[in-house]
């Protein structure tokens, strides 16, 4: 009876984990606008931007897992699927962190790193 209390109590904790690194994925990848449609929009773009990369990631550390561990099975679907929360989370802080240091991730060759080198070599000039 205790065991399977236990169990009871394991199950909830990663259901409220998972529902908590979900709700962080979304709330990573909120970006305000004017209003709803522009909101929704950003945030699903952002979303739709770091997907690919998260995806990658999380293949490679499923990948390694399987590999170091000595049971060579999967992993259960709500742990892959924290671990994708938690890759995108990491690439939707950075890419915010891009954003809002003046760079536009959808403008090919708009980088605010390479205007902030060309203003240095000319004040050097």
């Amino acid at each position: 009876m205790a065991q399977e209390s236990g169990k009871q109590e394991t199950s909830l904790r990663n259901t409220v984990v998972l529902v908590l690194t979900g709700l962080a994925y979304v709330l990573f990848h909120l970006r305000l606008g004017a209003n709803s449609a522009a909101i929704f929009s950003g945030t699903l773009a952002q979303m739709l931007l770091t997907a690919p990369y998260a995806i990658g990631f999380t293949y490679l550390l499923l990948y390694l897992y399987r590999r170091i561990s000595r049971e060579r099975v999967r992993p259960h679907w709500t742990r892959i699927l924290r671990i994708f929360f938690t890759m995108g989370i990491l690439f939707a802080f950075f890419f915010a962190l891009y954003e809002h240091g003046g760079g536009d991730p959808y403008k090919e060759g708009a980088t605010s790193a390479a205007g902030f080198w060309q203003d240095v070599l000319q004040m050097l000039r």
